[in-house]
């Protein structure tokens, strides 16, 4: 459940010339500073919890303007070893997801697998979109693993993407066909 409005599927390429919030522990792309104030329900950077269940929990921010993104958190719980953190936008029928510095390192599939679960049956997104920096030393990794999870490379002058410098996109396009016919 996102706070989304069905009119912004047709956001202008403008409404993503800024990235998905910063994270200390996880981000590679310099962006917004996090929010150190925590209210009960937030994640700090006053993001509400819309969604829990098993190890993960999603926050998002608020939709104020049908025309811009939703800012959507994905953390997923690894026990001791502390928690996987997927930082998105959703915008129209895309979510952008940036890539967590270590994530090979982390095994963290679980955490993705979940978040495609999530976008999948909570949201109207059609597509995932994970971006990294082409300079990455783990960017061949990167590319084989996504490709194996059923991500395909996305051509740098597709008109969808955002003006983001030095970024791979990889695309993962939603079945929708399947959930159709389990209702």
């Amino acid at each position: 459940m996102t706070p989304s409005d069905k009119s912004s599927t047709h956001v202008q390429q403008e409404s993503l010339s800024f990235r998905p919030r910063y994270c200390l522990q996880c981000s590679e792309f310099e962006g917004g500073c996090p929010d150190r104030r925590r209210n009960e329900g937030e994640d700090g950077a006053g993001l509400k919890e819309v969604y829990k269940a098993g190890k993960l929990t999603v926050f998002a921010s608020d939709c104020q303007h049908p025309d811009h993104p939703v800012q959507l958190d994905f953390h997923f719980a690894r026990g001791s070893q502390g928690s996987n953190h997927w930082h998105g936008l959703l915008r129209g029928r895309d979510l952008f997801l940036d890539t967590p510095c270590h994530i090979l390192d982390l095994n963290s599939r679980d955490s993705l697998v979940a978040t495609l679960e999530y976008t999948e049956e909570k949201t109207e997104a059609d597509r995932v979109i994970v971006n990294f920096r082409k300079s990455r030393q783990d960017r061949r990794d990167l590319l084989r693993a996504f490709g194996f999870l059923g991500f395909n490379l996305l051509r740098p002058d597709d008109p969808t993407l955002p003006p983001w410098e030095d970024a791979i996109f990889m695309v993962y396009p939603m079945d929708r066909s399947l959930c159709l016919e389990e209702e």
